[in-house]
């Protein structure tokens, strides 16, 4: 476990005193089944090398990384590398976070089962993140397909999570979370009409169930715009999270480029701070000197915003997303 005392001695050692990684995602393919309007994924044919990633994920082990998540891409379209990964994982006793997918991947029942349990007997007792919304499409009768496959193979009720990014159509979502919570044994429960959770029919709270009653969290997030002209139009700027919402995390694409950031701008050459073939502390060096990484966990990307106008630099408009905002200034921003 990576604990305060070795947190803080990691930072004195590479002069990186707010970026101090504690989780790396893996990104072993761009490859997906889906072609979603919203999805800023750049794909291409590229494979994440097994040796190489397994290798950088044993250094990163031996550096205090604890903990471990996959993305994509679809991940399952990759499933003996997060087999191999997992087990790694479980060996130098990593922790696990979310394994993300789309949960449509699979071309029959025996096909799904056989993935689910490959990954379950790798060790993987994380949580899988199920990405669905009225962008994916995905039928709620494949996704109730999945989510029972999913309780069978972990032997858990508690071991998937929906994620779901809202939509200007989501009352027809709203409808189809109904359908899929019907066909859980289910009810849908909503919070000022936002969904939250798949609980049992016995539920009344909205809480969180444990054991081998049904529950079933509902993450929602806002779509982060993709069309400058939609971005800017909000009436207030973002707040500063200094990249809390993403975390300290080492992201790892498929062509084995190393991000400082899980969100959609970590394609940008100012997030990348090496390869896998690079050493741990070269990593952190480079993270410590990359001025971009600086502003968005130490000094804010809020405070350079402002700084920016100042200096008589003027936005299209204003944008709440900080994550739109980070990308921006990738492309297009001043130093550009």
């Amino acid at each position: 476990m990576l604990t305060a005392r070795l947190a803080k001695e990691r930072s004195q050692v590479y002069n990186c005193i707010v970026f101090n990684p504690t989780e790396i995602i893996f990104a072993p393919t761009t490859r997906c089944n889906l072609s979603c309007s919203h999805c800023r994924v750049r794909t291409s044919s590229t494979e994440l090398p097994l040796a190489d990633a397994l290798d950088f994920l044993d250094r990163c082990a031996n550096e205090g990384i604890e903990r471990i998540g996959f993305s994509g891409g679809e991940p399952f379209l990759a499933l003996d590398f997060l087999v191999a990964a997992c087990k790694l994982a479980v060996q130098r006793d990593m922790l696990f976070d979310r394994l993300m997918t789309n949960g449509c991947w699979w071309k029959d029942q025996a096909e799904l089962d056989a993935s689910l349990k490959r990954i379950a007997d790798a060790g993987f007792d994380g949580t899988i993140g199920l990405s669905h919304d009225a962008y994916h499409g995905q039928s709620p009768q494949l996704m109730a397909e999945f989510i029972q496959a999913a309780h069978r193979a972990f032997g858990a009720r508690d071991c998937v999570e929906i994620l779901s990014v809202r939509s200007p159509d989501d009352g027809a979502f709203l409808t189809g979370m109904k359908t899929l919570a019907d066909l859980l044994g289910g009810s849908l429960i909503l919070d000022d009409g936002e969904p939250v959770a798949i609980a049992d029919r016995s539920s009344r709270t909205g809480e969180e169930l444990a054991g081998e009653l049904l529950s079933i969290p509902v993450l929602r997030s806002p779509r982060s715009a993709g069309a400058d002209e939609a971005a800017w139009t909000s009436e207030r700027w973002f707040k500063d999270d200094y990249c809390e919402g993403p975390g300290n995390v080492l992201y790892v694409h498929s062509d084995g480029t190393v991000a400082a950031c899980c969100g959609f701008a970590n394609e940008n050459p100012q997030l990348i701070l090496g390869t896998i073939q690079d050493a741990f502390s070269d990593i952190m060096e480079n993270a410590a000197k990359n001025s971009h990484v600086q502003m968005c966990y130490e000094s804010g990307l809020a405070t350079h915003r402002a700084a920016l106008e100042q200096q008589g630099t003027r936005f299209p408009g204003k944008t709440s997303d900080p994550c739109f905002f980070c990308d921006w200034l990738c492309k297009h921003g001043p130093s550009k």
